[in-house]
């Protein structure tokens, strides 16, 4: 529990302290002062009339040039001209082409993606758009491709919960009353378990707790690693910077429905959107993800919109070999790089692209560093806004620690599910752990199991369902001394012996205990 706050403060103190609030000259390049702009301004008008209306599980050829091979032979000039379409259960790898103002060409294609999005959201979708030079490869086979039903309904025959996965160990996400209707699509690989449409996203709850009289058994299996075509892709993209300022770089920009939030599976790595992302291939094989708008989640960190993650990439791309890294805000040179994707058509998307502000970065900066009542801090983290954590704080010890058992106290973060103490050497290194359920706000620990040192810091750190919401740390204070057992020689053993069979002592030359 360590390591996630420490990247926080780090970057907290780095970015706070020094964010450039000036926006300086991008110094992209743009050698013709009109070609350009008017390539893409025609491109981004044809592709809005090309594509409008575009279904669900269906791509787009929206600008010249496109690419594509298909999972079966098609016609020689099958979705070979701007306005075609395929399904997607056809497409096998679709490629776009860099910006060319010599050729007066710019790749550019539109998919949408019903991933794991209900039948009873109808036609919604998730929307991709791949921008310049981008290829994206299909890695759901078309024999494997999940088709989702239309969604029955179903009552509840009790109070009951609906959680993020088929199982009780997994999140509640809310719960409702009896006689409650649902539409469900669904069935777990046990058929315990029913997924249904709830505050306009998937859930799952207990097939007991429904009426049995509605026949459920003709509904799809859905697992985990079900997905349908393109949820799961493979993907690729240019690393040149953009021709002008008026075109973005090359991105495979992916938005979910308005309040929904579906999940997709990009080089290997499973990512949950609740919001617009962009993903890119950096030099060195490093896939980035950038939230443009709301919030996406990756390796159980949130990341809001202005920020991006890192990870590397397998040498064939197709594999995280490493985790999630190097959390930070978008830098003014890459705000400015995605400002076109402002331009995009918005009868293609959802909701219209609105880049987030250096000044909304910052915002959002500042709850990461929140100064609580004792003048300490409070770190947020991946679940960050699910508490409320501006009074939660370590209130005692304080002053010292005691070298036995030792109670530790804090301030509530209401919405809290669970808080763990973690106590610290003064070299850092995390020498106790211990958990509590909230509302409980003490925890009782036997110092004496510290190891050994002088000197101790603690945090506590607030869980709602297993995720970091904030934690709270002390300073270094002095552990007081304690004293060694009273030894009772007898004939048959030595001091020594004595010694090293009392828990917590050790000998050298004499018994020291609890460290000392």
């Amino acid at each position: 529990m360590r390591h996630q706050p420490l990247v926080w403060i780090a970057a907290v103190a780095l970015l706070v302290g020094g964010f450039a609030l000036a926006v300086p000259d991008s110094g992209l390049a743009q050698t013709d002062a009109g070609t350009c702009p008017a390539l893409v301004q025609q491109a981004l008008t044809e592709l809005g009339a090309n594509c409008d209306s575009l279904e669900r599980n269906s791509a787009c050829y929206g600008y010249n040039r496109v690419d594509a091979t298909f999972a079966e032979s098609v016609a020689e000039n099958f979705f070979s001209t701007p306005a075609d379409r395929s399904t997607l259960n056809l497409l096998d790898t679709i490629q776009t082409a860099p910006l060319d103002e010599t050729l007066q060409a710019w790749g550019i294609a539109v998919m949408n993606v019903q991933a794991n999005v209900p039948n009873s959201l109808p036609g919604q979708a998730v929307t991709f758009i791949l921008l310049g030079d981008v290829q994206v490869e299909n890695a759901v086979a078309p024999e494997d491709a999940l088709q989702l039903a239309d969604a029955v309904s179903v009552t509840t025959i009790t109070g009951a919960n609906i959680r993020s996965s088929a199982t009780t160990n997994a999140n509640i996400v809310g719960s409702v009353p009896a006689g409650t209707e649902l539409a469900a699509d669904g069935l777990s690989a046990d058929q315990g378990w029913l997924r249904v449409l709830y505050a306009s996203g998937p859930g799952w709850i207990s097939r007991q707790l429904v009426d049995a009289a509605v026949d459920v058994s003709g509904l799809p299996i859905i697992k985990a690693e079900s997905r349908t075509p393109m949820q799961a892709f493979y993907f690729r993209t240019g690393v040149g910077d953009p021709v002008c300022e008026e075109s973005p770089p090359s991105l495979l920009v992916v938005q979910g429905p308005n309040g929904v939030k579906v999940d997709i599976t990009a080089n290997g790595a499973d990512i949950r959107i609740g919001s617009t992302i962009a993903l890119r291939i950096l030099p060195g094989n490093v896939i980035q993800l950038i939230t443009l708008s709301g919030n996406a989640e990756v390796g159980g960190v949130n990341i809001p919109a202005g920020f991006t993650m890192t990870a590397q990439l397998s040498p064939d791309g197709l594999s995280l070999v490493g985790d999630w890294t190097g959390f930070r805000p978008l830098t003014p040179e890459e705000l400015a790089e995605l400002q076109p994707l402002e331009g995009l058509p918005g009868n293609l998307l959802h909701y219209t692209i609105v880049l987030p502000t250096l000044d909304d970065i910052q915002a959002v900066l500042a709850t990461f560093a929140q100064v609580n009542q004792s003048g300490g801090s409070v770190n947020s983290g991946p679940a960050a806004g699910q508490a409320n954590c501006a009074n939660f704080k370590p209130t005692s010890p304080l002053g010292g620690l005691g070298g036995g058992m030792t109670t530790f106290f804090w301030d509530a973060a209401p919405g809290a599910t669970q808080y763990q103490v973690n106590v610290y050497n003064e070299s850092g290194a995390n020498v106790l752990s211990m958990t509590t359920a909230a509302p409980n706000t003490s925890l009782l620990a036997d110092m004496g199991q510290a190891g050994n040192g002088f000197s101790f810091s603690w945090e506590v750190v607030a869980l709602v369902n297993g995720q970091v919401a904030c934690s709270a740390s002390t300073g270094l204070m002095y552990r007081e001394f304690v004293a060694p057992p009273t030894v009772v020689p007898t004939p048959s053993l030595t001091p020594e012996q004595i010694c090293n069979a009392t828990p917590g002592c050790s000998w050298d030359g004499q018994c020291y205990c609890g460290g000392y």
